[in-house]
């Protein structure tokens, strides 16, 4: 059929029958989705029950309709004849701009037939649609939808009007069948949804791997505000009974709405959970899926009892001082201004231990606790540990000022380890510690989610449900063929191998990406090698004076062979120090961390090495002003099991490194825990299998 007669069909739609011109050529979106379909006499085109998603338009033939009618004598079933034009199931974008029939073709009937659902589809990208038809997208029923949020509650004068019709222009209308997911529980929330009409029941799997009913959101009831606003996983799943029908609004392009728009930023009416995430500040290291929810200072009495006993001399040597500069006599204002100087090194000292009290904090995200740590502006460093390594944390508030004062300790303990992050003097304990266990619980909860949709699949897969393909194409990214012309060009060899001597690369990354190799910034090797290579320079270039003016002299083999003695110690000092610099390395693989520790001349080598599993306590340290400026740094971790400590000094980007081994770390523990639950999996399927037999025989 031609794609003009199908629009001229459509518009015998009553909600699409008063479109202009422009207006069908925004239906020609809707007509690759309408589909004709021929019945034969006796079949059913449409049941009562999927009225609501299904718009019909009869082409040719006769249909039967039966609809239940209510009247004063009770309900009736009422049975009518219809023709070609005729439209049954939807007939508009409005709520309930449908009608529960059963139709039945009494002769062979060709009708058009689309699904509601990409109606309201082409009608959520049209804003000529949203404009023009009355459905849930037209701004002014939008308006009134959204003035009756909590969040948009103030928008509620003249001016809130009109950042209320610019949120408008955002939403999207969805339409969801019977048994079908708005969202699942461990995916990512991304929007806040507002139901129109139709029933959405909530549940959730505990981390035990119970289901729970938490409840229904009928039609005027919304969720997905932390969504919206900050990003998290959904707690919940969310299945529509019956049908269900929602206008929602999306975080990413609510937030660059947001950004052009501050006032309306302002104006927003957040609930206090959310309005206190909202205001945390972020960080350039969290992971794509990872969302900060606190961010907790050390109490104020940690800054008290380190700063006390300064304040106390400040203000008792403010008003000597002051005293004896005003004094007029000459010998009292030098004492006075000498007096000067220890009162102002005091008051540094306590502005620098209020910065370092300031710079000092934990950071808890939605999967590990991070202490971040800066002395003063040069030095910094960076500790972490994985929520899901936690086991148990214990809460201390030690003695009565602590209980006072609502300030205490917390203890992270690990399997048989105790997490080395100095969780002390932080405020309210009590809910830190049940902030982090709640994000523990919800971390168990999704690896629940996740085994159960993996067994889901491998279920189908055996029954051959689902057409997966196991082939996975791998791309030879072949090596890289050095230029043949290189070979003649012997001074660029030996210079490329003179600078890979002294300048060796920091980072060198594999062809495929998979391994890392760290080795020690040069340049603070080449600091320490300066006292012997500035005695090689005096030796050679004094000896060789000395040399020269006593060729004629007596003994002059002798002091040339002590020369060259001295020459070739001081240059074979200065070359081990060079090679022991840039001997050790330190590699990162898909599964494990090697550090790799060398003496010169093949003396002695060690090779440490650890499963990234095993890693705790990954931090990262700038120990200086000369490491800030240089970017370099110190990164070291602890393992859980017998290979201790871990520590590369001196590598570029340490806070880079720690994130891609943080990274990597994280990537390796989800393929660890996909394969063990592939491996019960199976155990599980073989006893169904071996029931299955059993049964049957």
């Amino acid at each position: 059929m031609e794609p003009l007669t199908v629009v001229a069909y459509l518009k015998r739609i009553p909600g699409l029958a008063d479109l202009d011109e422009a207006g069908e050529q925004e239906l020609l979106r809707l007509v690759p989705h309408v589909e004709e379909r021929t019945y034969q006499s006796g079949d059913t085109l449409l049941h009562h029950w999927e009225a609501s998603a299904w718009t019909l338009i009869i082409v040719e033939g006769q249909v039967s309709v039966q609809r239940i009618e209510e009247t004063s004598e009770g309900t009736k079933l009422l049975t009518t004849e219809v023709g070609e034009g005729e439209v049954l199931g939807r007939w508009g974008l409005q709520i309930a701009a449908f009608e529960p029939i059963t139709a039945t073709a009494l002769t062979d009937v060709t009708c058009l037939r689309v699904a509601f659902r990409d109606l309201v589809r082409v009608y959520d990208r049209s804003p000529y649609l949203r404009e023009h038809l009355d459905g849930p997208l037209r701004p002014a029923y939008l308006v009134s939808i959204f003035r009756s949020l909590p969040l948009f509650q103030n928008l509620d004068d003249r001016a809130g009007e009109l950042e209320l019709r610019q949120v408008a222009k955002l939403a999207h209308d969805q339409y969801y069948e019977d048994g079908e997911w708005l969202f699942r529980q461990g995916e990512v929330s991304d929007r806040l949804i507002y139901v129109v009409s139709g029933l959405v029941e909530l549940t959730a799997v505990t981390p035990e791997g119970y289901t729970r009913k938490l409840g229904t959101l009928t039609a005027g009831q919304y969720a997905g505000e932390t969504g919206l606003l900050i990003g998290d996983f959904h707690d919940a799943t969310a299945t529509a009974r019956g049908y269900a029908r929602v206008i929602y609004l999306l975080r990413e392009e609510f937030h660059s709405l947001l950004e052009r728009r501050p006032y309306l930023e302002r104006r927003l009416h957040m609930s206090p959970e959310v309005a206190r995430r909202y205001r945390l500040r972020t960080f350039d290291w969290l992971r794509d899926d990872e969302w900060v929810v606190s961010v907790v200072q050390r109490h104020w009495s940690r800054l008290f009892l380190q700063t006390w006993n300064l304040v106390l001399l400040v203000l008792l040597l403010t008003p000597l001082v002051m005293s004896l500069l005003s004094s007029g006599t000459r010998p009292l204002i030098i004492t006075g201004a000498i007096l000067c100087l220890p009162l102002f090194g005091l008051i540094l000292a306590a502005l620098w231990r209020y910065i370092n009290w300031r710079d000092d904090f934990f950071v808890v995200t939605t999967q590990r606790v991070v202490h971040i740590e800066r002395t003063g502006p040069f030095n910094a460093q960076h500790e972490e540990t994985p929520l899901d390594n936690i086991q148990d944390i214990y809460e201390v508030q030690p003695g009565f000022m602590a209980n006072l004062l609502n300030y205490g300790n917390l203890v992270l303990q690990t399997a048989g380890e105790t997490v080395e992050i100095d969780m002390s003097y932080v405020p309210a304990p009590d809910a830190l510690r049940r902030m982090i266990s709640e994000q523990m619980e919800r971390i168990r909860a999704r690896n629940v989610l996740r085994t159960r949709g993996q067994i889901r699949e491998l279920l189908a897969r055996r029954l051959q449900r689902l057409d997966i393909s196991e082939e996975e194409s791998y791309q030879d990214e072949g090596e890289t063929e050095a230029d043949s012309s290189r070979t003649g060009e012997i001074l660029f060899t030996i210079w490329a191998a003179i600078r890979e001597f002294l300048f060796p690369p920091s980072w060198v990354i594999s062809g495929d990406g998979s391994t890392i190799i760290w080795r020690r910034f040069w340049l603070p090797g080449f600091i320490r090698t300066l006292p012997i290579f500035l005695g090689f320079v005096v030796a050679s270039v004094g000896g060789g004076v000395l040399l020269s003016r006593t060729v004629a002299r007596e003994g002059f083999p002798l002091w040339t062979f002590a020369w060259l003695l001295l020459e070739i110690g001081l240059l074979a000092g200065l070359l081990w120090m060079l090679e022991d610099w840039r001997n050790d390395y330190f590699q990162l693989t898909p599964t494990h961390v090697i550090l790799v520790e060398r003496l010169p001349m093949l003396l002695r080598e060690s090779r440490h090495e650890a499963r990234l599993d095993r890693i705790q306590n990954l931090s990262y340290e700038i120990p200086s002003l000369t490491a800030r400026l240089l970017k370099y740094g110190h990164v070291q971790f602890e393992t859980a099991g017998t290979e201790g400590k871990f520590q590369l000094q001196y590598v570029r980007h340490p806070a880079k490194v720690q994130i891609t081994i943080s990274n990597r770390q994280h990537q390796y523990r989800q393929k660890q825990q996909q394969m063990e639950a592939q491996r019960h999996q199976e155990e599980l399927l073989t006893w169904f299998s071996s029931y299955d037999s059993l049964r049957h025989t």
